[in-house]
């Protein structure tokens, strides 16, 4: 009888389905943060770009199926809580983006403003992050074809596979890292082109502070530098001709040496392999062998002056070390960085950085004058 009972209380409380569940018409799903300087005296604004489940049902009738809730607050956790005095609960399991303003972190130590991002169980540390000169509550309202900002910049980071010109991706838990180990990193920067959202540059971190911004071609020469290459074009002109070469594979190669005197050394060699996509020299027979070799110290030359300028740059203005050399340094010489690495980028602005590429034309396509039989 008591068995009975058992299994008749156990199938009533299946039944019953979850105690606490919600429904999905009342859940607010961020899908992007956008973090400023506060507003009416505040440290800190957070403009959360928020799903609506009600406007998605509404298709094709609302372009755009979100929302932008703005707090300002001195504190992450005020906004929080002041932000649920005026919305239903907001959950950021979702999140895919953050969108950090320059001006703040110029101001504000970078951990001390993701504090409570990281300290918080609820937050994806893989959320990607990003860094903004203008308005991130206004970048987060460009819609493109009703897909939300936060969806695009997400989407757009794909697209580093087919460029060399767009800064890798860098999470929340990497830049929580990168602040623990005290070292100087860079973060994609957004811009605005015609209306749209563009990943233009990077935004460079240096002693927890937002430090300087680099170009898009910069940041091609950061890619080069640091192997960071899954394909892209290299463009360059020639004998009043523009030629376009694609990347197809890039072998990236470090060694590091220490004088006596304890100056660096980094040997950095490349050897990529790719093809003359576009060639609009018409005197020229891209079948020579002689005419392909000189394209391919064309393109040698090209890669090895930008890449050398751009490592003055970060020597000698920058004075910082976001190419991850620190590492190099700390597994060849374990027991001097210890002792080196609160002053690193100083010890990286005097280290001597030779860098060589090796260029291989795999293909050409169908340019060129037909090959005798």
């Amino acid at each position: 009888m008591k068995r009975k009972a058992t299994w008749s209380l156990l199938t009533l409380v299946l039944l019953c389905g979850c105690w606490d569940s919600t429904n999905i018409e009342d859940l607010n799903m961020a899908i992007g943060f956008g973090v400023s300087k506060g507003d009416a005296g505040h440290k800190l604004k957070l403009s959360m770009q928020v799903l609506i489940p009600q406007k998605i049902s509404q298709e094709s009738a609302v372009k755009d199926p979100t929302k932008i809730i703005e707090t300002s607050g001195d504190s992450m956790h005020q906004i929080f809580r002041s932000t649920s005095l005026k919305s239903h609960r907001i959950f950021a399991q979702q999140l895919q983006v953050y969108l950090f303003s320059q001006d703040l972190i110029n101001e504000n130590n970078f951990d001390m403003v993701i504090n409570q991002f990281i300290r918080d169980n609820e937050t994806r540390r893989g959320s990607l992050v990003f860094m903004t000169s203008e308005n991130p509550s206004e970048l987060l309202k460009i819609s493109s074809d009703g897909q939300p900002a936060s969806s695009t910049l997400y989407d757009i980071t794909a697209n580093a596979k087919t460029t060399i010109d767009m800064f890798k991706s860098v999470s929340l838990g990497d830049i929580s890292s990168s602040l623990q180990n005290n070292v100087s990193f860079a973060i994609p920067k957004v811009s605005v082109d015609q209306g749209n959202l563009k990943v233009d540059g990077a935004s460079i971190i240096k002693n927890n502070r937002f430090s300087t911004n680099i170009s898009a071609k910069a940041v091609e020469s950061y890619n080069l530098l640091t192997g960071n290459v899954d394909g892209g074009i290299i463009e360059f002109q020639h004998d009043h001709a523009i030629y376009s070469f694609e990347i197809f594979r890039l072998k990236h190669k470090i060694q590091t040496r220490r004088s006596r005197n304890g100056r660096y050394t980094f040997d950095v060699s490349i050897k990529v392999d790719g093809r003359l996509s576009e060639d609009w020299n018409e005197r020229q027979n891209a079948f020579n062998e002689k005419y392909l070799g000189e394209i391919e110290n064309l393109v040698k030359h090209k890669i090895e002056k930008n890449v050398k300028n751009f490592i003055e740059e970060l020597q000698q203005e920058i004075k910082a070390d976001i190419c991850g050399f620190y590492q190099k340094a700390s597994i060849a010489y374990p027991k001097d960085f210890r002792k080196e690495a609160k002053h690193w980028d100083e010890i990286f602005s005097e280290s001597e950085i030779h860098y060589k590429a090796d260029v291989k034309i795999r293909d050409f396509g169908t340019k060129g004058a037909t090959q005798p039989l």
